[in-house]
């Protein structure tokens, strides 16, 4: 059964250029559409759909997308939602996740390939971002910590036993990317690998000491 979708964006051009995305995607299907998001709740009350691809920059006297996405998150807790904007700034991105979107993609990415894949992934119930929104989110205002908030996310997900590719996957970041911030981690830790020592197990373990990472 296909995944089930429907896109609320204002501009009728960028609609269909949206909608074309997933003409030959056999495994999701577009049930509705909107100009308006003041036609949220009736849509997916109408359609059941599975995941919304919401626009962002739709606010209205009526219409306000992060208490929009909080309120139907509420009704529909099962439903998942994608964000597609041309905001890039922190505060709206942090927003729209606190409230509970799944997913958000700038408009600026390659969306014949970022829309397939992100509708599929928070269908799952997992997150999907441009790499530019997971900078920022994954971003610390605190100069001083020892390790930044996606280089303790990478170490974390790494406790868990999960390979470079796995952690790629899980933080919507290139396998090189992590290989870098595993490298920035070992040097912040001072750690090197030797023919005694696995620098990635010395690494958690010191993150754990240092009380960055629990104790399982």
């Amino acid at each position: 059964m296909p995944i089930r979708i429907i896109v609320i964006e204002d501009h009728p051009l960028m609609l269909k250029a949206i909608t074309d995305v997933f003409v030959n995607q056999p495994r999701i299907q577009v049930v509705g559409t909107a100009t308006h998001g003041s036609e949220l709740p009736r849509l997916v009350r109408e359609l059941s759909p599975d995941v919304v691809i919401l626009d962002l920059g739709m606010s209205t006297g009526k219409f306000e997308p992060i208490t929009a996405v909080h309120s139907i998150l509420q009704d529909y807790p099962h439903l998942r939602i994608l964000v597609l904007t041309g905001y890039n700034e922190e505060i709206y991105i942090r927003k729209i996740v606190e409230a509970g979107a799944l997913g958000y993609v700038l408009k600026n990415d390659d969306l014949s390939m970022a829309l397939p894949k992100g509708v599929e992934r928070v269908f799952e119930g997992k997150h999907f971002y441009s790499d530019e929104v997971s900078e920022i989110l994954y971003s610390t205002s605190k100069s001083d910590d020892l390790l930044n908030q996606q280089e303790l996310v990478v170490l974390k997900l790494a406790a868990q036993g999960l390979s470079n590719a796995g952690i790629a996957i899980e933080m919507n970041v290139s396998e090189k990317r992590v290989r870098n911030l595993l490298t920035t981690i070992y040097t912040k830790l001072e750690l090197r690998d030797s023919e005694t020592i696995n620098v990635r197990i010395a690494a958690i373990n010191k993150a754990r000491e240092l009380n960055l990472l629990p104790n399982d």
